[in-house]
């Protein structure tokens, strides 16, 4: 099992009374809130689709086509988007895409780029580490962290390295590194990282351009059930 998540992460300066017109002015097209959706018709990696978590003030926005771009262009404005979303202090881009090999994070200050990292596998036209900008205090103790290299080999030596904090107790391979350092910035700076939480949010679901007539016009938005149980946008 893995996991499929990419968006936008802030805190919200005000309360975002309607989100559907909020979300409008994020993908700059019609948008129309959906019930909570069947899995098999609903992925964030599809530009119509988009889920947004709410854990009080602070906002995830799960999309690829928000975060991608920023991601992959390091010159990328996030301008705009800073701006429809009331100007956050922080806003981050991201990606978590286990199953792909594609990990990253954009950090925005007052709108302006301040450190990128993509770590990516196999993608033909992204290299497989590319970063800008300081580390973040975040990322400093896995930068720092020691590292043994595994005895069955890869074929480039660099990810074959495992690195690790005190006394083994905690363990992150090479490419899974900036995934790890993502989950530790999204605490670090919202107090939350919503794939590894037992809090639940209030979900909310849009879909971008005309809704289809299997989705039901009624929005859910209220939290879902409190039971674990294995979310659906984790890939099996």
């Amino acid at each position: 099992m893995g996991i499929a998540q990419a968006g936008l992460a802030f805190r919200a300066t005000a309360p975002m009374e309607n989100l559907a017109s909020v979300m409008a002015s994020v993908f700059g097209e019609a948008v129309a809130e959906i019930a909570s959706p069947v899995a098999a018709r609903f992925d964030i990696r599809n530009h119509s689709d988009v889920m947004v978590q709410l854990f009080g003030d602070v906002c995830f926005v799960s999309n690829d086509d928000l975060a991608w771009p920023l991601l992959k262009n390091d010159s990328a404005s996030a301008d705009r988007l800073h701006a429809v979303l009331g100007a956050p202090e922080l806003m981050l881009a991201f990606c978590h895409y286990d199953a792909g090999g594609s990990h990253g994070y954009a950090l925005f200050e007052r709108g302006k780029r301040r450190r990128t990292r993509l770590q990516t596998e196999n993608l033909p036209d992204v290299p497989p580490l590319a970063e800008s900008g300081a580390p973040l205090p975040f990322e400093q103790r896995w930068l720092k962290a020691a590292h043994y290299v595994e005895a069955e080999s890869r074929p480039h030596e660099s990810q074959n390295k495992v690195y690790y904090l005190g006394n083994r107790e905690v363990l992150v391979p090479a490419r899974d590194l900036t995934g790890r350092m993502l989950h530790d910035g999204l605490e670090s700076l919202f107090g939350i990282c919503p794939w590894d939480t037992l809090i639940t949010p209030t979900y909310r679901f849009f879909r971008v351009g005309a809704a289809s007539e299997h989705d039901v016009a009624e929005p859910v938005n209220v939290p879902l059930a409190s039971t674990p149980k294995r979310a659906w946008w984790r890939l099996r």
